[in-house]
């Protein structure tokens, strides 16, 4: 176990529409290109098939550090995102500390923004996803930052 006896650093709540954007993406950025490395976790590897569900999400809450919630319309529409939000605020409120970090990576329709999504979003500070590299940077600078700390 690493830091504060949690296996991982992270756990990437995200959309499966958005896992090409997690492999890709955010895991060679937080594995590869940081010094040192962030310990992610994330459904498509760590966890098994033919798990349940709910209880490899609050297995994931559990080992890791900090739960990065990513936050896209497909994210938002999907009842089991939903349900990973509320295990993590919940774990948030349990543990009374600021382990929750949310990235909004696109505008979300109106019609997707839920009570809690929108009081999240009002309560915390979010990281906001840019199409330009100088904001694509910045992202990246204040996820690890967040992620240090």
């Amino acid at each position: 176990r690493t830091r504060n006896n949690f296996a991982f650093d992270l756990f990437v709540s995200h959309n499966s529409n958005d896992t090409v954007w997690v492999k890709d993406v955010l895991l060679p950025e937080l594995e590869v290109n940081s010094q040192p490395a962030f310990k992610v976790c994330v459904y498509s590897r760590n966890w098994l098939v033919g798990r349940n569900i709910d209880e490899c999400i609050s297995e994931s809450l559990e080992k890791s550090r900090k739960t990065l919630l990513l936050v896209t319309n497909a994210f938002a529409e999907s009842e089991w995102c939903q349900f990973e939000m509320t295990m993590a605020q919940h774990k948030l409120i349990a543990n009374d500390n600021d382990n929750l970090l949310v990235a909004v990576m696109e505008d979300i329709e109106p019609i997707n923004m839920t009570p809690r999504l929108r009081l999240l979003m009002k309560r915390k500070v979010f990281l906001q996803w840019a199409e330009d590299e100088v904001g694509q940077h910045l992202f990246w600078e204040r996820l690890k930052l967040m992620l240090r700390s």
